[in-house]
């Protein structure tokens, strides 16, 4: 008999690896009262801890998509008035959590917005560009995020929603591929690998964008450079593995 097909099939990890690793939450603003609140990531954080890690040698390393809401009509200020409150009181509450549990140390635990995140990339604003102009010419990329917009539960793919979905998708490609810089004190740049969590299914367009690699960039060393990790129904996206003409959401 062959090997077992596991196209679009999705498990849970059984362990992390054992070398130094990151884990990324990226966390929406839309959500960070809600299903991304500072309770609930300590909920999201304890599917790993301690029974998934083999040796203590395991960062999370928070990324706060602040920025990524400018890409709206709304005035910059009221934005920045809206979302900062949100942003330190997440911070401040989580670490507070991690205080009344002397087991964890603080400095696995890493926060960052999404405009730091994006000064360890160089090359951002080129690779946005080259992001853009493969958008405008590929019929399957519009469709998976036409796809991802019904998804979304939105309305209309306008430049605003575009441009949201774009950088998204490009911040997940980058760090998955090892383009950009995870500062995590405890894991001290020796990672051998990052996974990016998250509550919910993976969009199609990241999908897409990690199956053409269209910038060619690889990163061996990353167990998890193809993978996306639900936080909701512990699952493992391996996109390798994943068929877009068929998969189901």
């Amino acid at each position: 008999m062959g090997a077992k097909n596991l196209t679009n099939q999705f498990f849970d990890i059984n362990k992390l690896p054992p070398e130094e690793g990151i884990l990324v939450f990226h966390i929406s603003m839309s959500r960070i009262s809600n299903s991304q609140s500072a309770k609930k990531c300590w909920e999201y954080m304890k599917i790993f801890s301690p029974n998934k890690i083999i040796k203590p040698l395991v960062g999370l390393n928070f990324i706060y998509g602040d920025y990524i809401y400018f890409n709206s009509d709304e005035k910059a200020s009221d934005l920045k008035s809206k979302f900062m409150p949100l942003v330190l009181s997440h911070k401040n509450e989580f670490l507070k959590i991690v205080s009344k549990n002397p087991f964890y140390i603080q400095q696995a635990f890493s926060f960052i917005t999404w405009n730091q995140a994006l000064l360890e990339c160089k090359d951002y604003i080129s690779l946005l560009g080259q992001l853009k102009k493969f958008y405008k010419k590929d019929k399957k990329f519009q469709k998976y995020l036409q796809e991802d917009l019904k998804f979304s539960g939105r309305e209309e793919l306008d430049n605003n929603q575009l441009n949201f979905f774009l950088e998204e998708t490009l911040l997940f490609y980058l760090i998955a591929k090892g383009k950009m810089l995870l500062r995590n004190t405890y894991v001290h740049g020796h990672e051998k690998w990052n996974l990016w969590c998250y509550p919910g299914k993976p969009l199609k367009s990241q999908i897409y964008l990690i199956q053409t690699n269209i910038f060619g960039f690889q990163n061996k060393k990353n167990k998890f450079e193809n993978c996306f990790y639900d936080l909701e129904e512990k699952k493992l996206y391996d996109f390798s593995r994943i068929d877009l003409d068929i998969l189901k959401f």
